[in-house]
């Protein structure tokens, strides 16, 4: 199993990857655990991208609104690149691969100054990344599909292919470049809007091999969830069309704020956090409006349902991951990284509309500096023996259902340091524990283990309130904390350098 460039991931930001780099003439392999295309978060997104193409926008007026979103954390370098490359990238999915794109005329998205908003495909994330799919097989990335990523391949140093898990089989696949783009570990909470395979895996087992991790401690909470009558989202559109949220007394509790319910999104989540009831009212929003804007909402209507509308956050992105460049390079020769297995792009908090652009802009980068950055590779490789599972039957059920309770209750939108000090003790007991088993499952839930770890450490270590990462202990943004943290290994670094 041979080949120029191996991609591990079946989203958005792989299919880019995996584009970018057969465009270059490498042979490229394409390992997913489910379908390609048909899973991760991007497929179950809203579709939406961000593009300048408003009267009066720049590049540069995105990049200051990126930067000010992020509360001053993001990677200026990574900022500038997504402001400056985002239009056409977004507009090839239109003139290359024909998604039809609608364009937004006026501002939904909160943090943005001006209307960028392009929704693909009837806001479907599926419709694009089927569309995305089928042209990487035509071009002939070769898909390896139920893969599980078990680990890395190194030679020295340098990372030089991959280890996965099918059918109970595990199999090495070698490669001069691997790119990861397995996405975040949204997965890993008791209450999220993530598929259950977006687990981490991969930014832990970068980590393993020393890799660098940034900004871990930032987690984005998504507040238009409905919860009641059933579990969907409710796009922003509606907002703008006259929708308002209420508290249990039904009080307009966001009417002060200067952009009322389209605040950024750790603003907003935080605010209905704190009424322990939501409640949304769209009773002055059209009802052609509520088909067009929010189509989900709308079918619940039809079909005649007249008790209360409830809302409140639930997880939703990981601003943190793999520290990379801008051309997706770890600190490990080899290794790659592209979307939202990665982190440094988004700093405290991303705007809405960012992440499938980032998958669109950095995939395309990625995938053609793996092509020309490989390291040499040994003209065979093995897979080390794992052993023979020795988790006793339920620990590992066990042990994931504890998981999910000490990310929300402890690493959730309501943290405190002695909560964050908490979930890292436990978090690292569970993973010393994991680490003495055998076997690939054990091996598997170790990593889930050590990136939920890696969010409460960076957590526990920063003593502010900033973007996404809240403290009810210390409620302010301090000056002295504007930097990154860094994780490699047991080490954990504070830098004002954020600069790729």
């Amino acid at each position: 199993m041979n080949y120029d460039v191996i991609v591990m991931g079946g989203g958005q930001a792989a299919l880019a990857a995996a584009i970018s780099a057969r465009e270059e003439g490498a042979r490229v392999a394409l390992l997913t655990k489910g379908k390609a295309g048909y899973g991760g978060s991007s497929v179950i997104s809203d579709g939406v991208q961000s593009a300048i193409f408003s009267d009066g926008d720049s590049p540069e007026t995105f990049f200051h609104d990126i930067l000010r979103g992020s509360r001053g954390l993001s990677n200026p370098t990574l900022a500038k690149i997504l402001a400056e490359e985002c239009t056409v990238r977004v507009n090839e999915l239109e003139s290359k691969f024909g998604i039809e794109l609608e364009r937004e005329r006026k501002v939904a998205t909160p943090g943005h100054s001006f209307p960028r908003r392009v929704y693909a495909a009837n806001g479907l994330g599926k419709n694009t990344t089927k569309v995305l799919r089928q042209y990487a097989i035509e071009i002939g990335v070769e898909f390896f599909e139920q893969a599980v990523l078990v680990d890395l391949v190194k030679e020295g140093q340098a990372v030089v292919g991959v280890v996965v898990e099918k059918g109970g089989a595990v199999t090495a696949f070698s490669a001069p470049s691997t790119i990861l783009a397995t996405g975040g570990f949204g997965g890993l909470y008791a209450s999220t809007d993530n598929p259950k395979d977006v687990s981490g895996e991969g930014i832990s087992l970068a980590w393993r091999h020393g890799a660098e991790l940034v900004d871990m401690e930032f987690v984005q909470f998504y507040p238009y969830r409905l919860q009641q009558p059933a579990n969907l989202d409710v796009m922003t559109r509606i907002f703008g069309k006259g929708a308002i949220l209420l508290n249990r007394d039904l009080e307009r509790f966001m009417e002060d704020f200067p952009r009322q319910e389209l605040e950024t999104r750790d603003i907003l989540s935080y605010e209905m956090f704190k009424q322990n009831e939501v409640y949304l009212d769209f009773s002055n929003v059209s009802i052609e409006d509520l088909a067009k804007d929010s189509p989900y909402v709308y079918r619940l209507v039809k079909k005649g349902y007249q008790g209360d509308w409830k809302m409140y956050p639930v997880q939703h992105y990981c601003m943190g991951g793999i520290k990379v460049d801008e051309y997706g390079r770890t600190n490990l020769k080899g290794l790659f990284a592209c979307g939202e297995v990665t982190g440094g792009l988004h700093g405290a908090n991303r705007l809405g509309g960012g992440s499938l652009t980032e998958a669109l802009v950095f995939g395309k980068r990625t995938g053609k500096m793996a092509v020309h950055e490989g390291v040499p590779v040994p003209a065979k490789i093995e897979a080390k023996p794992f052993g023979e599972d020795t988790l006793p039957e339920g620990k590992a059920l066990e042990i994931s259902q504890r998981l999910k309770e000490i990310m929300w209750n402890f690493v959730g939108i309501e943290r405190t340091s002695s909560s964050l000090e908490k979930a890292e003790n436990e978090l690292a007991e569970l993973a010393l524990y994991l680490k003495e088993e055998n076997g690939t499952a054990a091996l598997q839930l170790h990593d889930k283990v050590r990136a939920a770890w890696a969010a409460a450490r960076a957590g526990a270590m920063r003593k502010e309130s900033r973007g996404a990462h809240i403290l009810q202990d210390v409620k302010v943004e301090k000056k002295e904390w504007e930097g990154s943290l860094v994780i490699q290994g047991e080490n954990i670094t504070f830098t004002k350098e954020i600069h790729a």
